[in-house]
């Protein structure tokens, strides 16, 4: 049975490759609202993390922009017939309330 401390060479400390290796990495680089560049690892094949990286400006092409009209990208929470239930679900409760204080 080999020992965890750092003395016994059987136990070779890998942790050493790995943190140059991890050095090595391109950084973001990017500005944080303190002043100071970002230090965390640029995603790969790009300049910036994943937090700096920016935000999807959505469909650039005629056909992305065609395939975005076609595709259903609502939720149908906010529908006019939504709206009419809410309404009338809502006069229900007042109305179940207007019963109840009279009784």
């Amino acid at each position: 049975m080999t020992s965890e401390s750092p003395d016994n060479p059987a136990r070779a400390p890998h942790w050493r490759l790995a943190l140059s290796l991890a050095n090595a990495c391109p950084r973001c680089g990017a500005r944080t609202r303190s002043g100071t560049p970002c230090k965390c690892l640029a995603v790969r094949n790009r300049l910036r993390c994943r937090m700096h990286g920016g935000s999807s400006t959505g469909p650039r092409t005629a056909a992305g922009l065609e395939r975005m009209r076609k595709a259903k990208i609502t939720h149908g929470q906010r529908t006019a017939e939504m709206e009419r239930m809410r309404k009338m679900v809502r006069e229900l409760i007042a109305g179940a309330k207007r019963l109840v204080e009279l009784t």
